[in-house]
């Protein structure tokens, strides 16, 4: 259906999308209504979630946050737009071509697959961090015993120790990340400086009681201060104001994480629901 959205408004004809964003030239507004289509719409749902703690199906409802928002986002950005105009392409659009037999699409994403095999090598080799054992982390101390993060490199982990941190959770799932950030290595790298590594994934949207229990089990056992990281450092927070739902009271729990950017309002009834049932 999205594949077939696409092709209907015209995403897929690749005239139209240059003609969209040529604004100096022979200008097409015409997707102006496609974006408002889907702008429109999910500018509404957005207002609606914010109101609600879980999905209909019960899961959570990740809040928007701008704690990832950086020069690799900008840039990134930056790059994809001008793609974006050169090609008429993107990767939606270029799957949807795909499946309906445009060839064009075929090229697109046979170049867009090959970018994303070559490009974490060479940030790899182009970033200073990589080389030079430095580390441009961003521990952001929640409690004195407790920190959380966005994404980590193994280079970053003797930081992570030097910092006090006896214990490193990690919270992204390994299909969000390339190889070698995955949990196997990372275990591996940390283990080889002597830290404690604990593999407890959350899926994006998808939190589970199971992964809150986890959670709670490794800061228990953990010998001194707790290092965890995902994506933004928003999932550790969350996993963490669950844990301690019933130890400290709700305000407590959501502020703290909001100095560093982390709105979890929407979990105020979570939080709730489980003091009550701890007593």
């Amino acid at each position: 259906m999205f594949g077939a959205g696409l092709l209907v408004s015209g995403m897929t004809d690749t005239r139209k999308v240059q003609g969209w964003l040529d604004v100096f030239g022979a200008w097409d507004p015409t997707l102006a209504f496609v974006m408002g289509g889907a702008i429109v719409p999910m500018a509404l749902a957005w207002q609606v979630a914010a109101r609600r703690p879980a999905s209909v199906l019960g899961t959570q409802i990740p809040a928007p946050s701008r704690a990832g928002i950086g020069l690799d986002l900008i840039a990134g950005s930056l790059l994809f737009g001008a793609g974006w105009a050169l090609a008429g392409l993107c990767p939606g659009p270029a799957l949807a071509s795909l499946g309906f037999g445009g060839p064009g699409g075929v090229i697109f994403l046979f170049a867009m697959l090959l970018g994303m095999l070559i490009m974490p090598a060479l940030r790899r080799r182009l970033q200073p961090t990589a080389s030079s054992g430095k580390t441009s982390m961003d521990i952001r101390a929640l409690t004195p015993d407790y920190a959380v993060s966005p994404q980590i490199e193994p280079a970053d982990l003797a930081a992570v120790k030097a910092a006090g941190f006896t214990t490193v959770i990690n919270n992204r799932p390994d299909g969000e990340i390339p190889p070698h950030l995955h949990s196997a290595p990372m275990q591996a790298a940390a283990e080889a400086l002597g830290l404690t590594f604990i593999a407890n994934p959350v899926i994006s949207g998808g939190l589970s009681m199971a992964n809150v229990a986890a959670q709670s089990r490794a800061i228990a056992a953990a010998p001194g201060p707790v290092f965890a990281y995902c994506a933004s450092g928003n999932r550790c927070s969350v996993v963490w104001a669950l844990v301690h739902a019933g130890r400290l009271d709700a305000d407590t729990l959501i502020n703290t994480p909001a100095r560093f950017g982390y709105n979890l309002e929407h979990l105020r009834g979570q939080i709730a629901d489980i003091a009550a049932k701890a007593g």
